[in-house]
């Protein structure tokens, strides 16, 4: 008798979120994840935006150029470290060919319906859950240093919409804790569509709560090492403590898919763009905004997490490294103390980093594989990955159990995928 369960692959805010819609419609779940507990990697020390407002394809016209100056080392919020890097050389030739305007347009419709779509879901799951509300749903702001970048974004904005462009003073009458910054502030964009909350910690709660309440069995600790196929379809996923039946499977595995992929005859083009993040205590309230905002000029995200302030920056293509170079450290602490040096505890902070999974076109890989009957993807979301987890994982799980999708075409698109 063939075995009736979905294992799902990774336990990043991807797979748990994924693993609950498949839960939540009856399916049976087990939920893999090879380190000791649930969103460990890139989902632990993100900015915690749910950034709806900012939610658009990289690669556009203007990427070109900025991919040329970080070439140079010219560019302070890109970096290539690893030029010699043949995945990196296969991934920027498709990324280019997604660089023009009609391109860009069909991926940021993309990414913005998904963003709004997981957004306006995640309310409904904290209190289906029954967890602590540790999630904001007041705005963010996207802040400008310089006149001209902020005229330019301002005048595609309008007035009395869910965007809205507030000059210097406008900006500290709304966000006091944003007066240390002042004088190098030439106005801003607050976003009424987005949301704030510590995706590490609503993402263990939620494994926790599945777990607890027997929707789905997890097994941390346990490596994936390969699938057993038969006729067309993995019949088993083998792991480091033995193989899993199954009857689905869906890879939530990030950066590492490619690697689990490239057996079964297809590598998706995921490469790991390295972010940084540093997190401070704030010893004053009154000195830090309580709103998250987006620094567009020094490419920095900033998020108050109510006794923390999470500061995350750069867009770094260094292979699957994951050290911490004392100069990109310093970057994230010199931001630090000249805008809330007085406000926060400079002496304790930690420091992180992850590797965004990110696609060429921008948009994550979601839907179903070609050629191999029962296999899933939800992977490479870039850094929106937080952003666009329920939503990616409902909309998963409404294709694998044969529900009408609440939303069509939001994946990017590759030969070897039925994108959703």
């Amino acid at each position: 008798m063939q075995d009736d369960r979905v294992v799902v692959i990774g336990a990043g805010v991807i797979g748990t979120m994924t693993a609950r819609a498949l839960a939540k419609r009856g399916q049976r779940v087990t939920l893999i994840e090879r380190l000791p507990g649930a969103a460990e990697l890139c989902s632990r020390g993100n900015a915690g935006m749910m950034a709806v407002g900012h939610a658009k394809a990289w690669a556009e016209p203007a990427a070109i150029p900025a991919l040329g100056r970080a070439l140079l080392g010219r560019e302070p919020a890109v970096r290539v470290s690893r030029l010699i890097d043949p995945a990196l050389w296969r991934w920027g030739i498709d990324f280019l060919r997604h660089c023009t305007a009609s391109a860009n347009a069909v991926n940021s419709d993309r990414e913005r319906r998904l963003a709004r779509f997981s957004r306006d879901m995640l309310k409904a799951a904290e209190t289906e859950m029954g967890l602590p509300v540790a999630t904001a749903h007041e705005g963010a702001l996207y802040l400008f240093q310089d006149g001209a970048q902020f005229r330019s974004y301002a005048a595609k904005v309008g007035t009395g919409g869910e965007i809205e462009a507030l000059g210097p003073a406008a900006l500290i009458a709304r966000e006091p804790g944003l007066a240390a910054m002042r004088e190098r502030l030439a106005g801003g964009l607050l976003s009424h569509i987005d949301s704030v909350g510590d995706c590490h910690l609503f993402t263990r709660r939620t494994a926790a709560w599945l777990a607890e309440t027997g929707r789905i069995e997890i097994r941390y600790d346990t490596a994936v090492t390969g699938f057993t196929r038969h006729n067309g379809r993995i019949v088993a996923v083998e792991t480091s403590a033995g193989p899993v039946p199954c009857a689905q499977v869906v890879l939530a595995t990030g950066v590492e898919t490619p690697d689990l992929t490239r057996p079964l005859g297809f590598a998706p083009a995921i490469y790991p763009v390295k972010g940084y993040s540093g997190t401070w205590r704030i010893t004053d309230p009154t000195g830090v905004p309580r709103l998250p905002f987006v620094d567009e000029t020094e490419l920095l995200a900033v998020a108050n997490y109510g006794d923390r302030l999470r500061v995350t920056a750069i867009a770094e293509f260094a292979g699957r490294d994951r050290s911490l170079p004392a100069e990109r450290v310093k970057l994230l602490d010199d931001y630090v103390r000249r805008s809330f040096g007085t406000a926060v505890d400079l002496d304790t902070p930690e420091f992180w980093t992850g590797l965004r999974p990110t696609t060429p076109a921008g948009p994550p890989f979601l839907g179903k594989v070609k050629g191999v009957a029962n296999l899933w993807i939800n992977a490479g979301h870039g850094q929106l990955g937080w952003t666009m987890s329920l939503g990616a994982g409902e909309i998963l799980a409404q294709h694998l159990t044969g529900e009408t999708p609440a939303l069509r075409d939001v994946s990017a698109r590759a030969r070897w995928l039925a994108a959703a």
